[in-house]
């Protein structure tokens, strides 16, 4: 049993002046924190005993202190209270080693990495494994979509950092794994949420959000089904969104040890505009400029996706556990770009199967994982040009460019094991197998023509054996160190095969795999009466094939392997209670990502990169958060403050053109409490307090120089959550 507080995995942030009418939080805040530090009331958040901390993103459930691995848990609190919900850089931003670009581009989605994997995306998601509900979003290509998660709904975010093939196979370099309310209803309950918010700048651009959660009992179990808009016109121009969500789980128990979980997820997004990204020249002149060629030709995307998945669950007396899921999920895309218009319709499908069982090796007590992956992908892929008429039209001729039909299919088993050495020492050691073969058949075959499109049909496979091998001491009960080695595995997705500079369909039989050894040693606890929580983390990962994109044409990404590249940091977070009612949660990341042996020809010039940097993820990321919740007469009135600090990077492989560095200021203040037996909590929130002006994020290697993705300025939002029943 530890000593922990139900806030260890909470982000909290750092402190701030304010000044004027728009830094009205800021004074707020002030106020909060004086009449707390003069209060001897006793702290809302009282420590005390816990049995010890499980997670089940080691895909079976089990004690923190036995895992290897560098493991956080988001709770609710982070991912939702008085903040937006936009996307999940609100969530993991004081996660250290996870690095989030926020775009605020709704057509680009966010470019996340974890220790460097998935920095590379020009979309969506890339090398980072995500879950919901224990249903993969990642395709077996390896690419992550993000279209049917709604935050406000999560429960519970946990991120594994590091590779984890051994155990999830392609497309690895960690993951985020996303959880809603699990909680039996013991009668009818209600939940509605209300955000809008608008520029300080442009005050006629404004957003807003609603959400309500409806959760009924049914027979033994339980449901849920929720429902969300965000209607955001965007701080820049054409930059405006239209993202609507239906989600509806049921928990069913079936029979003693049995029970049934069925998902359905709905997203619809008919309007996600896409602004560009500007020239340094652009940023300094006009942050609003937005490319001809993007308005003229309605730059951006209209998907719908579907996703129905149901797991079956036996908990077994002597503790072990079984888990078959079966998912399915259809996506249609038109995706209008400055140089081609892009019709997608896809279709995937999978199996996933384990069994933990509790055995002994002699006198040793031992867990045994083993399982089973199966998904296979579907997309129906056709590009289009478009008419060349006066004003450079919008509408897509019907010339194909490309069009081919796609599958992906995936196979991977493995096999994990949790000995215990001692009742202080647990070594865990994973292996799994991936199988991906990759097929087109092309459907754009015109022999006669001049020039001629020949049939560019074939396949590719893709193959790789990942293991892992950690060991998780326990000096004290309130102390983890430990140690691990594991490779990781991540084939190009089928978009990034599918671009090729020749403009030839099939796929780039240049393109290999990138895969990695990673090397991880580090600490994580706390101390008596959970005043701190603390972790630590060294790593290293030597990366053959780094997959590199490089913008050939706007909007148009095409891909290439780095020789070797070596990704290595340090990461420190840190949870401290100040006082009674007050504190501070920090979280640093040091990044040192470089190029060991790449070097490329383009345009008749030689580029030789050993030792550069990677581009793209800043050297040091930092963030913190003060928290204070008031008690006595002010029970409920709570306030963040959060600060988040960038270093400068680099843009391109080959420029010495970087980033400014940065720093923000967020601000927010709410209460939560009853009224005529109804839940309240009212906020308000400013962004960006000090109204700084910066670069949120960069497209790495962009053509005709267009880089930088502006963030907001200042920015004020108000909210209101009511609830009934429970």
């Amino acid at each position: 049993m530890s000593l922990l507080r139900r806030e260890q995995c909470e982000s909290r942030l750092s402190a701030m002046p304010a000044k004027g009418w728009w830094l009205c939080a800021p004074a707020l805040c002030c106020v909060s924190l004086a009449t707390l530090s003069s209060q001897q009331t006793p702290d809302t958040t009282k420590p005390y005993t816990l049995p010890p901390t499980t997670v089940t993103v080691t895909r079976a459930e089990r004690p923190l202190t036995q895992i290897p691995n560098a493991v956080q848990m988001v709770d609710r609190q982070q991912i939702s209270r008085g903040r937006p919900t936009w996307g999940l850089d609100e969530a993991l931003v004081n996660v250290p080693g996870v690095y989030i670009a926020n775009r605020y581009n709704f057509s680009q989605d966010q470019r996340i990495s974890i220790r460097g994997f998935g920095s590379r995306s020009a979309f969506a998601v890339r090398g980072i494994k995500i879950l919901l509900d224990g249903i993969p979003q990642t395709l077996p290509d390896g690419q992550g979509q993000l279209t049917n998660i709604e935050l406000g709904d999560a429960d519970r975010i946990e991120v594994l950092r590091g590779s984890s093939s051994s155990l999830f196979g392609n497309a690895s370099g960690g993951v985020i794994s996303i959880w809603t309310n699990p909680h039996d209803v013991a009668q009818l309950r209600e939940d509605a949420r209300f955000v809008a918010g608008r520029s300080a700048e442009r005050t006629d651009r404004t957003w807003n959000k609603w959400q309500s959660t409806t959760a009924f009992r049914v027979g033994g179990g339980g449901a849920q089904v929720t429902a969300s808009r965000l209607d955001y016109e965007g701080e820049r121009d054409h930059s405006a969104a239209d993202l609507r969500m239906l989600n509806a789980r049921l928990r069913l128990p079936l029979a003693t040890g049995w029970s049934l979980a069925v998902v359905t997820d709905y997203g619809n997004t008919p309007r996600a505009e896409n602004p560009g990204s500007l020239t340094l020249t652009e940023l300094h002149t006009n942050r609003d400029t937005v490319p001809i060629a993007n308005t003229n030709r309605n730059a951006g995307k209209d998907v719908s996706q579907l996703q129905i998945g149901t797991t079956v669950r036996n908990s077994m007396s002597n503790g072990g556990e079984a888990a078959f899921t079966v998912f399915g999920v259809s996506r249609d895309l038109k995706n209008p770009l400055t140089t081609t218009y892009i019709d997608l319709a896809r279709f995937d499908y999978g199996v996933r199967a384990s069994v933990t069982y509790p055995g002994r090796i002699g006198s040793l007590a031992q867990r045994l994982t083993a399982g089973i992956d199966f998904q296979r992908q579907r997309d129906n892929r056709r590009n289009f040009n478009y008419l060349n008429t006066p004003g450079d039209s919008a509408t897509p001729d019907t010339t194909r460019t490309l069009d081919q039909l796609e599958h992906v299919t995936e196979l991977g088993p493995f096999v994990q094991s949790a000995l215990e050495l001692s009742t202080r020492a647990t070594l865990t050691a994973g292996l799994r197998y991936d199988w991906v073969r990759f097929a087109v058949e092309d459907h754009l075959i015109t022999p006669t023509t001049i020039p001629p499109n020949p049939d560019d049909s074939g396949e590719r496979l893709m193959r790789a054996l990942s293991g892992s091998l950690g060991l998780a001491v326990n000096p004290s009960p309130l102390v983890t160190v430990y140690g691990s080695i594991g490779s990781s595995f991540e084939t190009p997705t089928t978009t990034e095969l599918a671009n090729t500079a020749s403009g030839a369909g099939g796929f780039n039989a240049d393109l290999q795999p990138q895969k990695a050894l990673n090397y991880e040693i580090g600490a994580r606890g706390g101390v008596e009466r959970g005043r701190l929580t603390y972790s630590a983390a060294i790593f290293q990962a030597n990366v053959r094939d780094e997959l590199v994109p490089y913008e050939f044409a706007p909007g148009r990404f095409y891909y290439r392997n780095a020789g070797s590249s070596r990704h290595r940091g340090i990461e420190l977070g840190a949870d401290f209670a100040i006082v009674a009612g007050m504190s501070l949660a920090a979280s640093w990341t040091y990044a040192d990502y470089r190029y060991r042996s790449y070097s490329f020809t383009t345009s008749g010039v030689t580029h030789t990169l050993d030792g550069r940097a990677i581009p793209g993820v800043p050297q040091q990321w930092v963030n913190l958060v003060l928290r204070a919740g008031a008690s006595g007469a002010g029970r409920g009135v709570w306030t963040e403050v959060q600060q988040t600090y960038s270093s400068d990077f680099l843009v391109s492989d080959t420029l010495s053109t970087r980033t400014s560095p940065w720093w923000a200021t967020n601000v927010r203040v709410g209460w939560e409490g009853k009224g005529r037996g109804m839940r309240l909590a009212p906020c308000l929130g400013v962004n960006n307090a000090f109204n700084h002006k910066y670069v949120s994020s960069v497209v790495i290697n962009a053509a005709r120089d267009r880089f930088y993705e502006p963030a907001p300025g200042r920015n004020a939002y108000v909210g209101l959550s009511v609830g009934a029943g429970r």
